[in-house]
């Protein structure tokens, strides 16, 4: 799957619902962000717990292509590591 445009607040229910369609697909994810733009706790939020959700259900994540304000964004919020741990470079 793709983000594209902003991940905040604003766009927290339709990006709720994507994260839910792509994992109730049950297959391991690709989750690309360089079309991604602005970011904010709620899209951090929403790509941990799609990110925990697929791995408890015993699939793999990767996450590419990962923009400088998503990484600030994961900076700022002190989890800077574990955007590290499942990003594909």
């Amino acid at each position: 799957m793709a983000l594209e445009g902003p991940v905040t607040i604003y766009e927290a229910a339709a990006l709720r619902d994507a994260f839910r369609d792509a994992l109730a697909d049950r297959q391991d994810m690709r989750i690309e962000l360089e079309e991604s733009t602005k970011w904010d706790l709620a899209g951090l939020q929403l790509l941990i717990s799609c990110v925990r959700t697929a791995r408890a259900d015993g699939r793999s994540v990767e996450v590419v292509n990962v923009p400088r304000g998503c990484a600030e964004a994961f900076q700022r919020a002190g989890l800077a590591q574990w955007l590290d741990s499942i990003t594909v470079k």
